[in-house]
């Protein structure tokens, strides 16, 4: 097996996608910090720091580097040999600038200013393909709200029945919570697309009398805004990312997680699109595992585990801090890895989720009408008041839980409360279609909300029963 299961040619696709996959590996990074230093080099020329000519040809030795086997053989070993993360490339890059070009590679600049410089434009580019990721999303979730507004379902807490809600209700919840991730990703941009140009200490005193239009200059052709003050021991950006990140993969984890649950076959609400081929298990062939739901929380757990050691990574000593700076490399790739993935099974589940509404109708009526005692309890209320009716309801309600007696039955033997609601009254109370309050206005003012952004348009997916099909 590979060092890191993402690299593993045999299960890298369940932890990573290819797309994401590019952006970290050593091709892609190496390719950006080599052009990083070229843009660094060029600016500095522009300032009279380094001659013209020695930019010029950085810059042409940068765009016709070859990143084969030869050179990482070359960085690899100048790294071993010096044990510096970044002399290896930037010597190995030397050796192929023509003349003594490459006397000028990173002119006053330290490792970070190259290395966090592109961390910001890589965050960048997965910040916008989460973004576009949690568009689908949110218009899974609208579909799913809007078709299943006033489908009756059981309201559970605590692993029980509570009192009935609707199952549009349920996405509506999740669909609330992703818009507010969609927001915090669009917040959270304009943090994070910040380079570094700061020298060794922060105080860019290698970079001339104009060193701050320098910066500026610097990270505007890299497609950056330029920070108010050198960033190298305030990693609350990169911290602030990769929470974002664990907040963005619990929800897909608690909608996963509901939905593993509702497949279970003793409740059988919903269930993942079955694709043909798909092997639950090789001892009991029957079985149709929840699989992406599962691996949904698996990847969550992974984010979180690296937030909270990006966290640690807060705390630095004086102007940098090896210790905390270089664990960022671990921790980043890995995941922006797992919550893009959690991202893309989220999209897929949803698109192909079996939604069964008669078996959500049927749960409610195998309650025997207990989902509805609070509606008893409040049309008591205002005759005898709320904790003497909450008192007797009670006790109508435990006493035939005991007996396995619906409740219906149960208050009607009941003389205190048939004094005062007649057959009529409690059949009303305990209708099944009633008793769900607002569930549908709040899906529809989350559906109104994601349509002021211009998403939420109506579209297809799974039906309501039988099996979606991929």
């Amino acid at each position: 097996m590979s060092v890191h299961i993402s690299d593993s040619l045999i299960f890298r696709n369940s932890w990573s996608t290819p797309e994401l996959r590019e952006w970290f590996d050593d091709a892609a990074l190496a390719h950006g910090w080599i052009e990083v230093m070229a843009v660094l080099a060029e600016t500095e020329a522009e300032f009279g720091l380094i001659p013209v000519a020695a930019a010029q040809k950085i810059a042409v030795a940068s765009r016709e580097i070859q990143l084969d086997d030869r050179f990482f053989t070359e960085v690899r070993e100048e790294f071993e040999r010096t044990n510096h993360s970044l002399l290896g490339l930037i010597r190995a890059l030397q050796r192929r600038c023509p003349d003594d070009s490459g006397e000028w590679l990173c002119y006053g600049a330290t490792v970070q200013d190259i290395t966090d410089t592109q961390t910001a434009r890589i965050l960048v580019k997965v910040r916008d393909l989460f973004s576009r990721r949690m568009e689908r999303i949110v218009q899974r979730l609208c579909d799913l709200a809007r078709r299943h507004r006033d489908t009756p379902m059981c309201g559970r807490t605590h692993g029980q029945a509570g009192l009935p809600i609707t199952f549009g209700f349920k996405a509506a919840g999740w669909l609330d919570e992703v818009q507010r991730h969609r927001r915090r990703l669009d917040e959270v941009g304009k943090r994070i697309a910040v380079g570094q140009l700061a020298g060794g200490v922060g105080s860019l005193s290698s970079f001339g009398p104009e060193a701050l239009a320098l910066q500026q200059r610097f990270c505007e052709k890299l497609g950056l805004g330029a920070p108010e003050c050198s960033w190298t021991a305030s990693r609350d950006r990169i911290t602030e990312w990769t929470n974002l990140l664990a907040l963005i993969a619990a929800t897909a984890d608690r909608i996963g997680h509901e939905i593993y649950n509702l497949q279970r076959p003793e409740i059988g609400e919903l269930r993942e699109g079955f694709v043909a081929g798909t092997v639950g298990s090789i001892t009991m062939p029957q079985k149709r595992n929840p699989e992406i739901s599962e691996h949904l929380g698996t990847l969550a757990r992974t984010v979180r585990h690296q937030a909270a050691h990006m966290a640690e990574n807060l705390v630095h000593d004086h102007e940098r801090d090896g210790r905390s700076w270089k664990g960022e490399w671990a921790i980043l790739p890995g995941a922006c890895l797992a919550a893009d993935k959690a991202l893309a099974l989220l999209d897929d589940l949803l698109g192909h989720l079996v939604v069964d509404g008669e078996r959500m109708y049927d749960n409610l009526v195998a309650t025997g009408g207990y989902v509805q005692a609070e509606r008893v309890m409040l049309a008591l209320a205002p005759r005898m008041g709320k904790q003497s009716a909450h008192k007797l309801v009670y006790r109508a309600a435990m006493e035939a839980a005991e007996c396995s007696m619906p409740l219906r039955d149960a208050l009607l033997a009941e003389p205190q409360i048939a004094a005062l609601l007649a057959a009529a009254d409690i059949d009303r109370l305990l209708d099944l279609q009633q008793g769900t309050g607002c569930c549908g206005a709040m899906v529809d003012r989350v559906l109104a909300d994601a349509e002021s952004q211009g998403l939420g348009s109506e579209q297809g997916s799974a039906g309501e029963t039988g099996h979606a099909k991929r």
